[in-house]
């Protein structure tokens, strides 16, 4: 390992030696209080512990901040180079906000600085409350080994755990017998991608090898004849090497050029911002600045939720055409080849694939979908997704299964992750590995999982992963509801998702006008569009003399390994209006008559919505209950004024936020209904449809 030294130059020593004698007059003043106010002694050592919460709160605002508000100077001395000489330099877009009050800055597209530890972040968000804790304290009686010579798997029987476990029960590790169940994927047309069989119990010793024909199993252990109530439970995948994939009969064919193909893995986390990423997980934040993953500042989603911005990245697809070539609520919609998956692209130049999502009821292609009537790639965990669900002991966090059996949710899609990786250390993989678990229904959850997170991308490096593969970490887009968007930066939190990339060495040294270019385009505006269009650049260029078919005109995408024009807008990209976060506003008074003329027109747009989809009756009409801020477009046309509004609506005070083009002339609005925000949670006042997009809209009738 090399030595390294860190010369930190932080632009706060001075403040904070201010803020500590500033902090010494606060308590010099107490004690004197004390002495002179003998009654007011109780008042004061509640100011007191006051002070030294917020000392501490402060102190890790400092820490965590010091990490992009502090340049940092790495010097390897092994190699006697900077690092700086061997590596994209990502420290010189360290987020100073001495150097700029933008996190991009062109001449269409300005994204304003949001500061994650802000004084009102903090009134709702203390760190100190999240920590990271297991989910057992039992010890693991079952592991899973992989053997790469021989390509497969033994489940080890750790006898001294479990002689521990039964020793209060005077037993031995050999009172107890284990056996798994293997989980197939069963059922056929609409259900094929709900339903699994859970098989019989199979007795198995020491070091058994698992058959390469099973994908996933639950494991029990029980004392002697005892049947009813297992020891411990537990869950494991496998990816089997020898099975027939759709990738093997391309192999040969891939393999004509001779150039080495990186493998491509996709690590996504559900409603993550790019601010709340620094806020609710600094130490990973603090690992991906100091191991050269490179960041676009400007990633902007172009959808609601996470179906149209993965179906950006993963298709070229906005929503309209996504539900028609694809129509992901008919039975084989998303296996059509039409449906233009990414992964089918990979599959044909050559590439093994595969696919995991934890939280089975929300994945993004069956939530309100059909989902798929064949597995979409060659490894697909889906079924043991919805076994352990089931089967194993569920714990919640905001609603959602966090701990299922002996682990975090999320773990099971890393390790399927690093199983997927290390078990073809010399092929080409593509893969997609999305959570939900911790982040989907609460903007701080996450921030137990921090430790967890770096831990996994920390095995990416040790296992040799990312000397072999192009990693995107990335983000669908931020928190969609709660208390983060009722604060002024809200806007941007739920519109900016956080990305991350990082470069194999050796892809680096073939490509380093990619380097270069992809550093520029770390401060441009780009989408998910861009990130299908990087992956078609990458398979374009490991294989120049396969074809890859351009679908019918519907790439809007640029690669970011190719220059984004300095002039780029929203319109350019693909950004609808509603979520374009280039252009600025100024504020309105709330009074304003034409906004509340505007507010109302919204309303009866919302509720004619209701009316044409059939659910009138089951809705209530919407009435205006009070408007909370209006802005306007600084940029004008003609008879035309677009403004951007949250306003509240009865019944349940229901929170919405708008972006909608005023014509003053026909007073009229533009405005399409599906693009309108609710910003509080609804899936309780809305229960009486069972309409995905239709919800956001519906408050039922009591």
């Amino acid at each position: 390992m090399s030595n390294a030294k860190y010369v930190l130059l932080s632009k706060h020593d001075f403040s904070e030696i201010a803020y500590e004698n500033q902090s010494q007059n606060v308590f010099e003043k107490i004690l004197a209080f004390l002495k002179q106010k003998q009654f007011a002694r109780i008042l004061a050592f509640c100011a007191l512990i006051t002070t030294l919460q917020l000392l501490h709160m402060r102190f890790y605002y400092y820490e965590t901040n010091r990490v992009y508000e502090t340049t940092i100077q790495i010097e390897v001395w092994e190699n006697n180079i900077t690092a700086t000489e061997s590596v994209p330099n990502v420290t010189k877009h360290n987020e100073t906000r001495s150097q700029y009050e933008y996190f991009i800055h062109t001449s269409q597209c300005r994204v304003p600085y949001v500061e994650p530890f802000a004084e009102n972040v903090l009134k709702i968000f203390n760190p100190l409350k999240y920590k990271y804790t297991n989910c057992t304290k039992d010890e693991a009686f079952i592991t899973s080994i992989y053997q790469l010579n021989a390509r497969q798997y033994f489940l080890h029987m750790n006898m001294e755990n479990i002689a521990r476990a039964v020793k209060p029960l005077n037993a031995t590790a050999m009172d107890v017998r284990c056996c798994y169940r293997q989980i197939v994927r069963a059922g056929s047309g609409g259900s094929a991608d709900s339903k699994y069989n859970l098989l019989n119990c199979v007795i198995f010793h020491q070091d058994f090898l698992v058959p390469q024909h099973i994908d996933y199993i639950i494991t029990e252990c029980y004392l002697g004849d005892n049947n009813k109530n297992p020891l411990q439970k537990d869950a494991f995948s496998f990816i089997q090497v020898t099975k027939k994939t759709n990738s093997t009969d391309n192999a040969t064919e891939s393999n004509v050029s001779g150039i080495r193909k990186p493998s491509v893995l996709l690590i996504g986390i559900d409603a993550v911002s790019r601010i709340n990423l620094r806020r609710t997980m600094p130490q990973t934040f603090k690992y991906l600045q100091m191991n050269q993953w490179l960041e676009l500042l400007g990633y902007n989603k172009i959808g609601d939720n996470t179906f149209p911005n993965l179906m950006a990245f993963l298709t070229s697809y906005n929503l309209t055409m996504a539900e028609a070539k694809c129509m992901p609520k008919t039975v084989g919609g998303l296996n059509n080849p039409l449906c233009n998956f990414i992964w089918n692209d990979f599959k044909r130049f050559g590439y093994k694939t595969a696919y995991a999502e934890d939280t089975s009821s929300l994945s993004t292609f069956n939530y309100r979908k059909k989902g798929f009537e064949r597995p979409p790639t060659d490894y697909y965990l889906r079924p043991l997704t919805m076994a352990i669900e089931k089967v194993l002991k569920v714990t919640k966090k905001a609603g959602l299964s966090y701990c299922v059996g002996r682990k975090h949710y999320g773990e099971y899609i890393y390790d399927y992750a690093l199983q997927f990786a290390n078990a073809y250390p010399e092929e080409p993989l593509f893969g997609l590995f999305w959570t939900n678990s911790f982040s989907h229904n609460a903007f701080d959850i996450e921030a137990t999982m921090d430790v967890k997170v770096l831990e996994y991308l920390k095995k990416l490096k040790t296992d040799g992963i990312l000397e072999r593969s192009i990693v995107i970490f990335l983000a669908d887009h931020g928190i969609r509801w709660g208390p983060l968007l009722k604060l002024k930066s809200g806007f941007l939190e739920e519109r900016l998702p956080m990305f991350f990339i990082s470069l194999p060495p050796w892809y680096q040294k073939q490509h380093p006008d990619f380097v270069k270019v992809l550093q520029t385009n770390q401060k441009r505006l780009t989408t998910p569009y861009d990130i299908y269009a990087t992956m078609k650049h990458i398979l374009e260029v490991a294989q120049p003399e396969m074809e890859f078919p351009e679908v019918n005109g519907t790439m809007r995408g640029i690669s970011i390994f190719r220059e984004i024009p300095e002039n780029r807008t929203c319109n350019d990209a693909g950004i609808p209006e509603h979520w374009c976060t280039c252009v600025p506003y100024e504020i309105v008074p709330t009074k304003d008559e034409v906004a509340k003329t505007v507010t109302l027109l919204v309303i009866k747009d919302i509720n004619q919505y209701l009316v044409n989809k059939n659910i009138s009756d089951k809705c209530a009409e919407l009435k205006l209950e009070t408007i909370n801020s209006v802005e306007m477009k600084m940029i004008k046309i003609p008879n035309e004024s677009t403004y951007r509004i949250n306003f509240e609506a009865n019944p349940e005070k229901a929170r919405f936020q708008v972006t909608v083009v005023y014509n003053i002339t026909t007073n009229t609005i533009d405005t399409k209904v599906e693009d309108i925000s609710r910003l509080d949670w609804y899936a309780k006042t809305s229960n009486c449809i069972d309409l995905k997009e239709e919800k956001k809209y519906c408050i039922c009738k009591k």
